[in-house]
């Protein structure tokens, strides 16, 4: 055996292993309660915040409340600092108000206090409370993990958010900035006249987007339901009822794949309009987000990931037709059937690895996703897609081959809005499950399913609509200058620790 293969423990050579921090902190847990002490009580004491106790002048007597980040005790003396809605100020105690004094040897960093006391300056010229009357609010019984570091542990970040937003204050401003995002935009809804209406998350058939839903089993009915993956049929529903302006922000699920830019749980802002047409919620659209954009940034001219963005001024328009010619070179109008365009794209020597594409419709989109889209920077209105991949979007006034829609495409490919004037000729809409259908049957696992209740209501009558929908997580991104939608997202869905990747 070598020397190297067994080293000698602490206990071996007759030193005691520092105790663990938890089962020093659960020690001072019990001392307090031996004391009296209620280390949870319900109530707090009057306070006010530490911003404002910053702005008063020397000699008040105020009294704040927060964390303790850190303690510092020399001798006869302690400073410790405070923290409360990202606002740090110092505390002092002397040996002179012993009570209190001796309470801080049985604090921690993470604690949660209420203090009164008198405001004076340090000869630092740090403003400082001395303390008279300690309270505690809440013991913490673990520390915060020895070498933590947000930037470079951000599996770790995912996984305990709790933690993340306690000490990384910009976790913390990312999570308030998508509030104000969905506070502007239901602000910016109420004031054009909508009404919120909450739909069912549980749907008996996953309708309003081409996407794959994730099943339940309702077993009081014996029967599957699926989580939505879009609210658009049931806001529908309510537009053929009398109700001409609904939105609704929400959850939406979709069964599909974890990336930078993809969850499974999504937030989804989704409005129906009645007598408003695609060209009509251009206008909005570029109103509202640009408003977003300032009340967020401050300013219309941002930068995302390195790329300056422009939302000033009008967002370029361009069709989707002309948009594949340009970039591509394949004029989809005349490689209208899955053989010619699988052709052309093999011409062009790109390649779908690991996909198995069946139909038309879905070799069209995947085109434009993974070649064109990620070419465009500047916000851009793509409009008039073909009919075969929006079942729900109404044929267009000038041209049976293509839809009245419109994508809004920022920052290197995000799709930010999804608007079209939407299908209410019954007859065309029960066409179009049916041959979303047979899409289905060859192969294609998103394709949409036939709805029969809702085109039952349609079949009462529809005023004309338009629809739109957009993608909160993704905004917040561009606006936080995020590059993975995890860091957008409160809780975001995190494979299982210990479950192997699917191949």
């Amino acid at each position: 055996m070598n020397k190297e293969d067994h080293l000698p423990s602490k206990k071996e050579l007759g030193q005691t292993p520092p105790r663990p921090e938890s089962e020093i902190r659960l020690d001072k847990l019990g001392q307090l309660k031996k004391l009296g002490i209620n280390p949870y009580p319900s109530a707090t004491p009057e306070h006010i915040t530490i911003e404002e106790a910053r702005s008063k002048k020397e000699g008040a007597k105020i009294a704040v409340v927060g964390r303790l980040t850190s303690i510092r005790k020399h001798g006869k003396i302690a400073f410790l600092d405070l923290t409360h809605e990202d606002r740090k100020i110092q505390l002092f105690s002397s040996i002179d108000n012993k009570e209190v004094f001796e309470l801080i040897d049985l604090l921690d960093t993470g604690d949660y206090i209420w203090v009164s006391g008198e405001l004076f300056t340090t000869k630092a010229g740090e403003l400082t409370i001395k303390v008279k009357t300690l309270t505690l609010l809440s013991k913490s019984l673990l520390p915060i993990p020895e070498g933590w570091n947000g930037l470079e542990n951000v599996e770790a970040r995912y996984r305990q958010r709790a933690l993340d937003f306690k000490i990384n204050p910009e976790a913390r401003q990312i999570i308030r900035t998508r509030a104000k995002i969905i506070s502007t935009l239901r602000d910016f809804l109420e004031r054009h006249g909508f009404i919120e209406i909450t739909t069912p998350v549980l749907q008996p058939i996953p309708g309003g987007a081409t996407a794959k839903p994730f099943v339940t089993k309702y077993n009081v009915l014996g029967a599957d339901f699926y989580l939505r993956v879009s609210d658009e049929l049931y806001l529908k529903r309510l537009v053929v009822g009398g109700f001409e302006r609904v939105f609704e922000i929400g959850p939406d699920f979709r069964n599909e794949g974890i990336s930078h830019m993809h969850n499974p749980e999504f937030t989804m802002c989704e409005f129906y309009w009645a007598y408003q047409t695609y060209d009509g919620l251009m206008k909005v659209t570029q109103q509202l987000v640009q408003e977003l954009v300032k009340t967020a940034c401050g300013s219309l001219k941002i930068s995302y990931q390195d790329q300056p963005l422009d939302f000033s001024g009008d967002f370029t328009v361009v069709k989707f037709v002309d948009l594949l010619k340009q970039d591509i070179g394949i004029d989809i109008e005349q490689a209208d059937t899955f053989v010619k365009l699988k052709k052309a794209i093999e011409e062009k020597g790109i390649k779908f690895e690991g996909q198995k594409i069946t139909v038309w419709s879905e070799l069209v989109d995947e085109l434009f996703k993974k070649v064109t889209r990620p070419k465009i920077v500047q916000p851009t209105f793509i409009i008039d897609y073909p009919l075969e991949t929006k079942p729900l979007a109404k044929i267009h006034h000038d041209n049976p081959k293509l839809v009245e829609n419109f994508y809004l495409v920022a920052a290197g490919g995000f799709e930010l809005v999804n608007a079209y004037s939407e299908l209410n000729d019954p007859i065309d809409q029960e066409a179009r499950f049916k041959e979303q259908a047979k899409m289905k049957a060859a192969g294609w696992d998103e394709a949409q399913v036939m709805d029969e209740n809702y085109i039952e209501a349609l079949k009462y009558g529809m005023p004309p609509t338009a629809g739109w929908g957009m993608g909160i997580d993704r905004l917040t991104m561009i606006v936080t200058d995020q590059h993975s939608i995890k860091e957008v997202i409160p809780f975001p869905t995190l494979r299982p620790i210990g479950k192997p990747r699917k191949s």
